[in-house]
Formats: structure tokens, sequence, C-alpha cells
């Protein structure tokens, strides 16, 4: 199966750096346009399915793409971003200042057995995104399948990839409206085609950049 997964377009959380996890955050006017310069850019493409997230900033993101390529939107909820329990909505700045020993634990464990408290821990939420895969896979073996979902998913595929640790997920930039490319096929290691592809969104004013753009 090859996978193409996009990022959601960007929310008001993103650019104010705040952690969305699974608060059902909107696109902003920003976002609105990323989705549509998305859409563009893959107008051209053959899939045999289009799967978003249940969250709204991910649905809307993917019918930007479906209305051009003439293909409905099929939702998976496991395809949601990581809860983040009581963080959502913090700024990750104030956050590491009011509670760092905390998130030190979070961002340092590789094994990914801590989370966000009253949230998921890394480990749950990438058995989540295993699960979903095989399912996908299951379902499209030799097919062209595209994701449109969250920062957090992108990471875990990317870890899952290289064989890296969840203490290494930050060392991706995964952009709203970034598109990433794997390729997966039986008894052959994953490929990794394409990472953080933002090439679509470079005509875009005020395109959101740097750390704000990372938040989950």
């Amino acid at each position: 199966m090859r996978l193409l997964v996009a990022r959601h377009g960007a929310t008001e959380h993103n650019e104010n750096g705040r952690i969305t996890g699974q608060t059902d955050a909107p696109l902003s006017a920003l976002g609105q346009r990323q989705a549509e310069a998305l859409g563009e850019r893959l107008a051209g493409a053959r899939f045999d399915a289009i799967v978003a997230s249940d969250l709204d900033r991910a649905m809307e993101t993917a019918e930007a793409v479906a209305r051009r390529v003439g293909l409905p939107v099929m939702i998976d909820p496991d395809l949601r971003e990581i809860a983040m329990g009581a963080w959502e909505g913090r700024v990750f700045a104030e956050l590491l200042r009011d509670e760092p020993e905390m998130v030190r634990r979070v961002e340092l464990d590789p094994l990914g057995a801590w989370g966000a408290p009253e949230g998921e821990t890394w480990a749950r939420f990438s058995g989540r995104v295993q699960g979903a895969l095989a399912r996908w896979r299951d379902h499209f073996p030799d097919g062209n399948v595209l994701w449109v979902t969250h920062g957090g998913v992108v990471s875990v595929l990317l870890l899952r990839a290289l064989g890296l640790t969840f203490d290494r997920r930050r060392q991706f930039r995964r952009d709203n409206a970034s598109i990433f490319e794997f390729e997966y096929a039986p008894a052959a290691p994953i490929r990794v085609l394409r990472v953080n592809d933002t090439g679509h969104l470079e005509r875009l004013a005020g395109h959101a950049e740097g750390e704000r753009a990372q938040a989950l």
C-alpha cells in the first residue's frame, strides 16, 4: 500500500501555540486556505480511498481534497490526535514553566509509558494508530490511500518506519497541511518517500512556521 498522509490545516490553537489534542477546533481562515492549496496540489492524484480523523479540522481539510478527486471522505476515529487531557488548551511554554517535571517525564520517555494527565499514553496512542494502519492495509494492500489526520499520528508513523523511540518524536517537522508518503509492501522494510512536503503552501501569506506549528 502507498499511503499519503496530510496533516490538517491550521487552527487558531495552532497559530497561538496551544495544545489541541482531541479538542474539536475548526480550521482558521489560514487553515482553510491551506486546505484549498492541499486540494489543488492533490487534484491530479489517484486514490482508492480518502480517510480522515473524525475531528472537524481533519474532515474539513479532507473535504477540500475530496471535492477535487471525486471520492467521498471515509471517517476513522482511530486517526484522532492523541488525547492530551488536562493539557488541552494550554500554551506549551506556560506548561513547561508550571509543570516542568511532568512535561519532561512525558517528553523524554522512550517507551511512551507516560502521557498528559487524564490523557493517553504515547504507547497506547501508537497502538491505536498501528491498528488503523493494519486495517487499511488489509482493505487496500496494493492501493493508494490518503489519510488526513494530525501531527501526532504522523509522528507515530515516522517513528515506526525509522525504528525510533518515542522521545525522538519532536525531531520531525509536521507543518499544517504538509504531506508525508510511505510505502508498505509485504516482507519489505517500510519506505519513507516524502517528509513534510509544503511546496503547495509557499504562495500563502502568513503560512505558519516554526515551533508554534508543531503543537499537537
